[in-house]
């Protein structure tokens, strides 16, 4: 076996063990109408992820109009709190930062909540194993709740549904 094989056996188990504790912490506070955003940027894959709490009062209107890309989902207030708790817990607090998000770069994890913005780089081959564990820890973290937010979409917006009916 390779030596990246046996290293990834090791942080792929220690991930999903902390995806499956993930609901265990106690949750951050997300009071109703405080500003939550979550967004994974992942350049190999060209992948985004982003979750909003459900009560930001900037994307009260969100599902009401058409969007160019449908990677911001909005999840429940406590689910956030839940996700910003998991993310903490597997390092956010320890590898963010409060740079701007790196133009240009491998990938980031970036955590608005309120004024406060902490931004993780995704790790090269030469970071620390810690850190290139939590990177790992963190996407599968945000992959769990960004999958499961998707089965809780809805929008209590009559109107709304002419959007995808194409009336007029």
């Amino acid at each position: 076996m390779a030596p990246t094989s046996r290293l990834a056996w090791p942080v792929l188990a220690l991930a999903l063990t902390a995806v499956a504790c993930a609901s265990t912490q106690p949750a951050v506070s997300v009071t109703t109408g405080s500003r939550v955003l979550v967004r994974l940027y992942e350049a190999r894959q060209d992948l985004v992820l982003a979750l909003a709490n459900e009560s930001h009062p900037d994307l009260q209107d969100m599902y009401s109009s058409e969007r160019m890309d449908a990677a911001l989902k909005l999840a429940p207030d406590e689910l956030m709190g839940e996700l910003l708790a998991s993310l903490d817990n597997a390092g956010m607090d320890t590898f963010g930062t409060e740079e701007a998000e790196p133009g240009g770069s491998r990938g980031y994890l970036m955590v608005q909540h309120g004024l406060e913005r902490r931004v993780f780089p995704a790790p090269d081959r030469s970071a620390s194993g810690e850190a290139r564990q939590a990177w790992a820890r963190m996407k599968l973290i945000m992959d769990h709740y960004y999958q499961h937010v998707g089965s809780l979409q809805y929008v209590a917006n009559p109107g709304g549904r002419s959007i995808f009916r194409g009336d007029d």
